[in-house]
């Protein structure tokens, strides 16, 4: 593990996320924002688009699989990362005086719980998640409890659109990615900007959950008949195939776990056919 991974995996276990910055570039960033246009166009002007590397896997599977991300997932939750939804949305933009001052909707994400008090335990799933453009004031930064993750914080009902007084404001830059721990309560902030606030959202999770996209597609089964034929079971695992689960989830749990997963994602490295 190299030193800034070691970093970012201290402070994601310290406070529940961690950013990576420029991780994607312009023109990735644009090809994502035309296709979201067409598929508003296709679709009525909906906005909310999963199912996503089904949709376009030419543009989407190589964020999905991008090396800094799974690296970094792997060190956090071990060889046993699958890809739950991928998301493209945007948010339109609401009147100043409906959006100001206020929360989107404070929440955990899927497969999470409300934790123990000063427990840290690693993610059942993470969300690794950029925006395609600045988040100014306007566009609305993302809203962070830090350190909710290990913390049995609890928000009424009547709360979860209010600012919360323990928040941090994440104004991230285009191309930036936060990954975030399922258990950290966290939130957008309405857009009031002239334009749509881009949500880009690849939504990871253990192998032994069910995923939530539909990963039986045509498309999305020639992936996986491509990272078969090179037998990379990092690739495969993304898609919902691991093919040692089994062993690796009963191996008797007596190594220290992060000692155990270098061991197993070498192997995982060293079996990969050149292609």
């Amino acid at each position: 593990m190299s030193k800034d991974l070691a970093q970012r995996l201290e402070e994601y276990k310290a406070n529940g996320f961690t950013v990576f910055e420029g991780l994607f570039t312009e023109s990735q960033m644009q090809s994502w924002r035309t296709k979201h246009q067409e598929l508003m166009d296709d679709y009525d002007g909906q906005t909310w688009f999963g199912n996503m590397l089904e949709y376009a896997p030419k543009l989407m599977w190589s964020p999905v699989k991008h090396p800094t991300i799974l690296d970094f997932l792997e060190s956090v939750m071990g060889p046993f990362v699958q890809l739950d939804n991928l998301t493209l949305a945007a948010f339109p933009t609401v009147a100043k005086d409906e959006g100001e001052g206020r929360a989107s909707g404070w929440h955990r994400d899927r497969w999470a719980k409300v934790p123990q008090k000063d427990i840290y335990e690693r993610p059942t799933a993470a969300n690794a998640i950029s925006y395609l453009q600045d988040l100014t004031t306007e566009y609305g930064p993302l809203r962070v409890i830090a350190g909710s993750h290990r913390q049995p914080i609890t928000i009424a009902p009547e709360d979860r659109n209010k600012p919360h007084p323990d928040e941090t404001l994440l104004y991230m830059k285009a191309g930036d990615v936060v990954v975030t721990h399922n258990y950290l309560i966290h939130s957008g902030t309405p857009n009031t900007a002239d334009g749509l606030r881009y949500f880009f959202s690849i939504y990871y999770n253990s192998t032994w959950l069910k995923h939530t996209d539909n990963h039986s597609g045509p498309l999305t089964q020639r992936l996986l008949a491509e990272a078969r034929d090179r037998d990379d079971y990092r690739l495969m695992r993304l898609l919902g195939v691991d093919v040692h689960l089994q062993p690796r989830c009963n191996s008797g749990f007596l190594s220290p776990d992060e000692a155990r997963w270098a061991e197993w994602i070498a192997e995982d490295r060293a079996a990969v056919k050149a292609g």
